[in-house]
């Protein structure tokens, strides 16, 4: 089963995916990881006086920091909050980001739809990333758009499971600068 967080890591570099799921090593976590942490628990904190009236949904029911899974998709995660509707689901993750959320977001957010879809046995059809302190959104209405992306992700994942050997990376200077694992990977910068 991938966990959901991996997808977003894989398309940030596929190595992260090799050594989290396959080497003992405990990872040092940069400072923003923990900065991300902390935004969630505030959004936690604040959603009790929160009634998201600018995503213009009608739902019945919140669900936050819920674990899902499915052996059917081989997903599993914690979404950060969904809203489940009469007719629909619709996932929310929170991202501490100052600009537009980047396509592995989408990807990320994009699963949990899927899973929130199969479980709840209801339609999937948007989502959204609320990010920066100034609670901006960035809505996603065309799903079918991003699945087949997800799916060969996912593929990949699985095929870096299965081989077992570190991966090929792309990663930059900059990603690379930010990575828990740097110090692992004794062929970058």
């Amino acid at each position: 089963m991938i966990q959901i967080n991996l997808i977003r890591q894989y398309h940030f570099c596929p190595r992260i995916v090799y050594y989290n799921l396959l080497t003992n090593i405990k990872p040092i976590y940069p400072k923003h990881v923990h900065l991300g942490s902390d935004y969630h628990a505030l959004q936690n904190r604040l959603l009790k006086h929160r009634r998201f009236k600018k995503l213009n949904i009608n739902y019945k029911t919140i669900i936050t920091e819920k674990y899902l899974e499915d052996k059917d998709l081989g997903l599993c995660g914690i979404v950060d909050l969904a809203f489940i509707c009469a007719d629909e689901v619709v996932p929310i993750e929170f991202k501490f980001i100052e600009k537009k959320p980047s396509f592995s977001n989408i990807l990320q957010v994009v699963a949990y739809g899927l899973l929130l879809e199969k479980i709840y046995n209801l339609s999937f059809k948007r989502a959204f990333i609320i990010y920066s302190n100034n609670i901006k959104f960035y809505k996603i209405d065309d799903i079918d758009k991003y699945k087949s992306s997800l799916f060969k992700t996912i593929k990949e994942i699985n095929n870096i499971i299965d081989l077992g050997m570190l991966p090929d990376s792309s990663a930059n200077e900059n990603k690379c600068s930010q990575c828990e694992y740097l110090n692992f990977c004794d062929d970058r910068i």
